[in-house]
């Protein structure tokens, strides 16, 4: 898995860009609680893709088997958090709100192109070379 972790340089580069971007876009549309709003959203989503990696390596190292549970509660337990950080900026900050959830959007966008870029180009082999005996 270690190999398989290499995307999340490029992924967080990626996503530092879109918050800028992103912050930018939010000043421009929203004023002051968009220009947090927007980066904050997009900070989010590549968090939560980065504590799926890590959750789900760490179960790897357990056993196998456990990577598909892993990953679907690290996935239901993003909803979950995303679903609450909406629903805190909505009753603390409703102005900022449309620019957080558009960085969510933007972020997981952002950090799924990269990942499959850097699949594409990755030289991962579909067996294992090294068979312990």
């Amino acid at each position: 898995m270690t190999t398989a972790r290499g995307f999340l340089k490029p992924c967080f580069a990626v996503a530092g860009i879109a918050a800028v971007i992103a912050a930018v876009a939010g000043w421009i549309t929203a004023g002051g609680p968009g220009a947090w709003g927007a980066p904050a959203g997009v900070a989010l989503a590549a968090l939560g893709f980065a504590g799926s990696v890590q959750a789900v390596a760490a179960a790897e190292k357990i056993d196998l088997r456990l990577t598909l549970p892993m990953a679907l509660i690290t996935y239901a337990f993003k909803l979950v958090v995303a679903f609450f950080a909406l629903w805190t900026v909505q009753s603390t900050v409703p102005n900022a709100l449309l620019p957080f959830a558009c960085g969510i959007v933007g972020g997981a966008v952002a950090w799924l192109a990269t990942q499959a870029v850097w699949a594409y180009k990755a030289k991962i082999p579909y067996i294992e070379l090294d068979q312990p005996s």
